[in-house]
């Protein structure tokens, strides 16, 4: 059960946010109005969470709904806009690391890792078990399939849809659907 009376001393957390009792969380965070985080989530120091953002629900699959969750871990200094997901892990925890964006209505599924100055543009989707490398942008509405890996500082173009035939390089730039290299950027 999702409890508002925790105290995390260092963080602004709205009135109406609701944190589970197992969430651990550095200082100087800010969590927005209606905002979740569920189960498991570990949050390191300086994130902006926006409202109505849900972080660490259970995995979008049916054969996840009865497995123990394994959270999330976010690392410092990112900033998520509003109505962001970000699915628990069910093999192993999700994990997002430092100095991320994420506008509204970015969604990454269970079990992804995202690591450094990755950015999600608006509507921008990664499937389960995708890994995002340094760098890499995913720009409005576009879409990553499940197991999939974005090479370093790698930009999926606006709509795009990337899918799992496609060969992706370090700093390719890529649009349409099904996404195809269009360059390699500098």
């Amino acid at each position: 059960m999702l409890n508002e009376k925790q105290n995390f001393p260092g963080n602004t957390i709205h009135p109406t946010a609701l944190i589970h009792p197992s969430v651990k969380m550095g200082t100087g965070n800010f969590i927005g109005a209606f905002t979740m985080l569920e189960e498991n989530v570990i949050l390191g120091d300086n994130n902006y969470i926006g409202p109505y953002c849900l972080i660490g629900d259970i995995g979008e699959s049916i054969k996840f709904f009865d497995l123990e969750r394994k959270g999330v871990i976010i690392g410092n200094n990112n900033r998520f806009t509003k109505q962001v997901t970000i699915d628990g892990g069910t093999v192993e925890p999700t994990r997002i690391h430092n100095d991320t964006l994420w506008l509204k209505n970015a969604h990454a599924g269970h079990d992804c890792v995202v690591h450094d100055q990755v950015q999600l543009r608006c509507n921008a989707i990664i499937g389960g078990h995708v890994t995002a490398s340094i760098g890499s942008k995913i720009y409005l509405g576009a879409i990553v399939h499940p197991r999939l890996t974005l090479p370093k500082y790698c930009i999926i173009g606006m709509g795009s849809i990337v899918t799992k035939r496609i060969v992706l390089v370090d700093k390719g730039v890529y649009v349409g659907n099904p996404a195809r290299l269009l360059k390699i950027g500098e």
